[in-house]
């Protein structure tokens, strides 16, 4: 594509709603449209250089670090970012084409929360799966913290959170937790509590290692003590799964 073409398409590009960020790898200069100028609050939109987005805060979704603005044009870069802004984390998915020897053009769409459901769970799971892999002892819980705060966030969830069964299958621990903003957390309270307690959670878990209920108020008469601890953290749809092992003893 010549330079006059791109100059054509980008008049067209300029005037669309979708964010859109031209790269020029031989000025190492970009371009942004009035939908991209107003996502990352910039007062140009033309012949950028990256010290432009030093005031963006972009994020991994799936470990929490921090990622620079020329590192989006690289196409192992994942597809799905945070935008932090005002207080507030913005689901972004993102699309890299190659326009020219030189130019390159990524489409940024922010997910709002009836179309957050685009993310590729197998994705974020195996993103979260591979940044786990041979990492330290010393920072495991770390990483299970970026991970749980992966998942709640892609997802638009209040809390998500990490239990171990004992190894008799009598009592479950919160040993993780992470919480959207303005939400309770309830670690301290769930700590080693025994079947007898959520005697229908264990009795599902145990059968099927997924436990998915989609209107807390729709439990049959026989989960009414998980009914009432989850009105007590007020939960209104849950999804728990656990690994299918021979000995059941799984982080849920």
């Amino acid at each position: 594509m010549s330079d006059d073409s791109i100059l054509k398409l980008w008049q067209v590009l300029n005037k669309l709603s979708l964010a859109i960020l031209l790269y020029d790898n031989k000025n190492n200069t970009y371009c942004v449209n009035t939908a991209a100028q107003i996502l990352f609050d910039l007062k140009h939109c033309d012949n950028l250089d990256s010290t432009a987005f030093n005031a963006v805060t972009l994020l991994s979704v799936h470990n929490n670090k921090h990622i620079a603005i020329e590192s989006l044009f690289d196409s192992k870069t994942s597809t799905n970012i945070q935008l932090k802004k005002q207080q507030q984390s913005i689901p972004l998915n993102i699309a890299l084409t190659q326009l020219s020897d030189s130019v390159s053009m990524l489409c940024l769409e922010p997910l709002k929360s009836d179309v957050i459901e685009l993310y590729n769970f197998d994705r974020v799971i195996s993103e979260i799966s591979t940044d786990l892999i041979d990492i330290q002892n010393d920072d495991i819980d770390l990483h299970i913290n970026f991970a749980l705060k992966a998942i709640g966030t892609a997802f638009a969830a209040d809390r998500s959170y990490l239990f171990e069964f004992n190894t008799d299958n009598e009592t479950i621990t919160n040993t993780h937790e992470w919480v959207n903003e303005g939400i309770e957390a309830f670690q301290q309270r769930l700590q080693n509590v025994p079947k007898t307690e959520l005697p229908y959670f264990f009795e599902v878990m145990n059968a099927t290692h997924l436990f998915q209920v989609n209107d807390v108020l729709k439990l049959p008469q026989a989960a009414n003590a998980e009914k009432v601890e989850f009105q007590i953290q007020k939960i209104q749809s849950v999804l728990c799964i656990g690994p299918r092992l021979a000995h059941f003893n799984p982080r849920l």
